[in-house]
């Protein structure tokens, strides 16, 4: 479902939503509110999912830019 704030972005990302209770530590949920604060200090309305959306995708990006996957290598996968 959309919202306000969330018409004119990619239309693509917010049509589906999966809700999950996830645990974040402090120092991460401080960086995602003042990045939230941030935005809307400039006038815009964002929530604080649009926030952990958004900085998710600019960070897959940026992997895609750089070549970078080093994070992969050290996810630990299950043995089969």
């Amino acid at each position: 479902m959309q919202n306000d704030s969330t018409r004119g972005q990619d239309p693509g990302l917010w049509d589906r939503t999966i809700f999950r209770t996830v645990p974040i530590p402090v120092p991460a949920f401080d960086h995602l509110k003042n990045y939230q604060r941030a935005i809307q200090a400039t006038g815009k309305s964002i929530t604080f999912n649009e926030v952990l959306a958004r900085v998710v995708m600019e960070h897959q990006q940026q992997n895609a830019v750089n070549g970078t996957r080093k994070h992969e290598q050290t996810i630990a996968r299950p043995r089969a």
